[in-house]
């Protein structure tokens, strides 16, 4: 019985992803790596910087979604108006594989007290749904139309704008502008619909409450008119700038998570998160696990003036 639970819950995530688009999954890092849900966060680092991170969502449910990253992004001059970027991502859940590859420009220009960054990404997007692996626990076939395979390769774009200061950041996004539709052949098409978009909008500030101690308090918003508002609570307690301690609380899907954080040394960092549902869903997992580990090659410029966002 908690076998078909199971694949009732994973059609239920899959169905809406193949018959409209490939959406940015959700991930509890993105503060370490805010290209992930933002084209305009390129550059931002002042360095060259790498990510690399890993999601394994909800432990326990055979198929659960697992999401895994890599990137690149760097000003390209000592004006550091323009940057670049490239990242690749591959996400499998159930009998799915998608993988997007992207390339990201993003120009930024002085503006008050902090610097405002325009960014576009563009690339493809590969996906492949083969019927043929599905396993029922009853022992009973497959019904007929759910065999064989569905896979498209499909162009995207994105767009974001991202400011920030020494003590505040705001970022405005719409990572994935196309959608994806299958016509009357069980053929993708690019299939333009605003009404699909997901809009990310990112905030937070930087409480410096002694020199050792401070608290980064942040709010992550999803929005899509025809899915339920998403908001995701942030706090982020920073001790030495060495190690970070953080929680958040993502309101639509019920969940707490717990971040830690290692400054390693003033080029690399390390993380960790911990999902813990508080729903129904509960009762199938034993919660979300997620690993960053983000390198940057900017010696001096990172010891001598940490980056908080």
């Amino acid at each position: 019985m908690k076998g078909k639970r199971h694949i009732i819950i994973l059609f239920a995530l899959a169905i809406p992803l193949l018959a409209e688009s490939q959406q940015v999954p959700i991930t509890s890092q993105y503060l370490t790596n805010g290209l992930v849900i933002n084209p305009a966060y390129a550059g931002t680092r002042d360095a060259l910087s790498v990510n690399l991170s890993y999601r394994k969502q909800w432990a326990r449910i055979n198929g659960a979604p697992q999401f895994q990253t890599l990137s690149f992004h760097s000003p390209v001059n000592n004006k550091e108006k323009v940057s670049l970027g490239l990242m690749a991502d591959y996400l499998t859940f159930g009998v799915t594989k998608d993988v997007g590859i992207y390339a990201f420009y993003a120009y930024s220009v002085r503006l008050g007290r902090g610097k405002l960054s325009m960014g576009l990404r563009g690339g493809i997007d590969l996906s492949n749904t083969n019927y043929n692996n599905l396993r029922f626990p009853d022992g009973n076939p497959a019904d007929p139309l759910l065999m064989g395979d569905m896979k498209y390769t499909l162009p995207n774009m994105g767009v974001g704008f991202y400011y920030y200061t020494d003590s505040y950041f705001a970022g405005l996004s719409v990572p994935s502008i196309l959608t994806y539709r299958r016509d009357e052949t069980d053929e993708f098409r690019v299939s333009p619909d605003y009404t699909m978009f997901r809009t990310f909008f990112t905030a937070g500030t930087l409480l410096r409450v002694a020199d050792v101690f401070k608290v980064k308090p942040s709010v992550l918003v999803r929005y899509s008119m025809h899915e339920p508002l998403e908001v995701d609570l942030n706090a982020n307690f920073i001790f030495a700038d060495l190690l970070w301690v953080g929680a958040s609380y993502r309101i639509a899907e019920k969940a707490a998570v717990a971040l830690v954080d290692l400054q390693v040394t003033p080029q690399l960092k390390v993380g960790y998160s911990y999902d813990y549902q508080l729903g129904h869903l509960n009762n199938y997992t034993s919660g979300t696990h997620e690993v960053s580990l983000r390198y940057e090659f900017a010696f001096a410029v990172s010891a001598t003036s940490p980056r908080y966002f």
